[in-house]
């Protein structure tokens, strides 16, 4: 009877153990030179008039994109991205996708960013690596998709 005891407390034992496997390995981190904090400068080749935007990709794969877009003051949209060798891709937090995916290109010593939208009529935007001023930090997050009939950019 104890040998059987035993092996049913051995069996427990190892069924347990198996399920207590560590999944979660913490948070992801990305290691790539689009790390950082980047100023439009170019769309589609020219350089923009009516618009500003600033994005900041952080290493858990996060992001935070600050637009004056339509307004008179910043709107921040913030996210998850991910990166599958030269293709970016975002979702924001009320889990709408950007608009397109992209493939980007560093050049310039990694201090200028190209992303080109993977879709039918490619949309180039050129990116300078430069500091997010405050007063651009501190606008609101905007949580809906369309707020106010407000566009996000990516």
């Amino acid at each position: 009877m104890k040998k059987y005891i035993y092996f049913l407390f051995a069996a427990a034992l190892l069924i347990l153990s198996a399920g207590c496997s560590k999944d979660d390995d913490g948070p992801a981190v990305i290691d790539s030179g689009i790390v950082g904090e980047w100023r439009q400068t170019k769309w589609n080749n020219e350089a923009q008039a009516d618009f500003d935007i600033y994005i900041e990709f952080l290493s858990d794969g996060t992001f935070n994109i600050y637009q004056k877009v339509e307004t008179s003051a910043y709107m921040r949209y913030s996210g998850n991205f991910t990166i599958e060798g030269t293709r970016l891709s975002g979702r924001y937090n009320d889990g709408e996708s950007w608009g397109a995916d992209y493939t980007f290109e560093l050049s310039d010593n990694g201090k200028t960013l190209t992303m080109t939208s993977n879709t039918d009529t490619a949309v180039v935007s050129i990116y300078t690596k430069t500091s997010i001023p405050e007063e651009v930090r501190n606008a609101p997050e905007v949580r809906s998709a369309l707020p106010g009939g407000f566009r996000r950019i990516l």
